[in-house]
């Protein structure tokens, strides 16, 4: 799942969403760096990124790629669902979606001690640009492919896979519409699990 995705499953919880905003720029094991509540939020992370790449629905969507972008199909069902949440965002949260993305940005921005400087510059970009809401313009796939594209260092067919996408559109957007509720149900279950460990410091803000 991409960023969208990982703010949303994050729930109410502050910390966890700081923490999964980390968990594309803290890599390795956990040290206790930083406080508990944050840190569960990067192994929340974690488990949602391992839940999604096992998952039944999300390896069919992978498969509706011609082979030679099978290496990337991860990558680009990723940024397709979160897309796709964007589109049917009312469906599933009771803020809309530019109040989702301010108060999101806000305690991102108002918690930057826990940020490194790479995540406050991307979050700070983020927040300038209304990125969350710019998800919902399929053009925001084609964007996303084609900076991918330019930044891994072999060659690469992402520049082209906007095409795949809408190809395979009404399908992606069916695979999405079963899979989301689900992994929102396991992120509910992990967290709901992780709150009933004793001894585990979880702080609400």
């Amino acid at each position: 799942m991409n960023h969208l995705a990982h703010f949303f499953l994050a729930g109410d919880d502050s910390n966890l969403l700081i923490g999964g905003f980390l968990g594309d720029f803290v890599k390795g094991r956990l040290k206790g760096e930083r406080i508990a509540a944050v840190e569960d939020g990067i192994k929340l992370h974690r488990v949602i990124d391992a839940y999604t790449d096992k998952h039944a629905i999300t390896r069919s969507s992978q498969r509706r790629f011609e082979n030679r972008f099978r290496r990337f199909s991860g990558i680009m069902t990723d940024i397709i669902f979160d897309h796709f949440l964007a589109v049917h965002w009312q469906k599933y949260h009771r803020d809309d979606l530019q109040t989702f993305s301010d108060t999101t940005f806000g305690i991102l921005l108002a918690n930057k001690e826990h940020l490194p400087n790479l995540a406050i510059k991307a979050c700070e970009g983020m927040r300038c640009s209304n990125a969350l809401l710019n998800y919902r313009d399929p053009k925001f796939i084609d964007r996303s492919f084609n900076y991918l594209s330019g930044r891994l260092r072999r060659d690469n067919p992402l520049a082209e896979g906007y095409g795949q996408f809408l190809a395979n559109r009404d399908e992606l957007d069916a695979d999405f519409s079963e899979f989301f509720p689900e992994v929102t149900r396991f992120a509910k279950n992990w967290i709901g699990n992780l709150n009933r460990q004793p001894g585990t410091n979880v702080e609400r803000k």
